[in-house]
């Protein structure tokens, strides 16, 4: 039975909320500065305190296909550090990112990780199609 936010401890909702203010408001840079297009990148958080709380870990991260511009706090999923969604409160069609899984395992595995980029910046992304180490490597 997944977890329920509205049934954590009020610290970890609390937690959860900041999360996901910062992860909107990182989402926004990423077109901003250039390095992602359409929908092909995203950032997530490790959500601090669950363990002290008595909760398993979590992590906030965008949902899928959701294009940047169309983002809000409220929209972000959470998750497991296995990359299950919760009952968070966003519609079910909201899922996490295609990308979830790698982001969990990194949290997972990696306790000091408080945070994760994954992009596809037009810049890497046509490099690697020409086959070619781009000049920063």
């Amino acid at each position: 039975m997944p977890l329920v936010l509205t049934e954590l401890p009020e610290t970890v909702q609390e937690a959860v909320a900041a999360t996901r203010e910062r992860v909107a408001a990182l989402h926004a840079e990423l077109p901003r500065n250039g390095l992602v297009v359409w929908t092909a990148g995203n950032v997530s958080e490790r959500v601090p305190g669950t363990e002290a709380a008595g909760v398993p870990g979590l992590l906030v991260i965008k949902p899928s296909g959701v294009s940047y511009d169309e983002l809000s706090p409220e929209a972000m999923v959470v998750c497991t550090l296995d990359g299950a969604k919760i009952a968070d409160g966003t519609p079910e069609r909201l899922t996490p990112s295609s990308d979830t899984a790698a982001h969990a395992y990194v949290y997972a595995h990696l306790p000091e990780v408080g945070g994760v980029v994954h992009t596809h910046s037009t810049y890497a992304t046509a490099w690697a199609r020409a086959a070619r180490r781009s000049p920063v490597c």
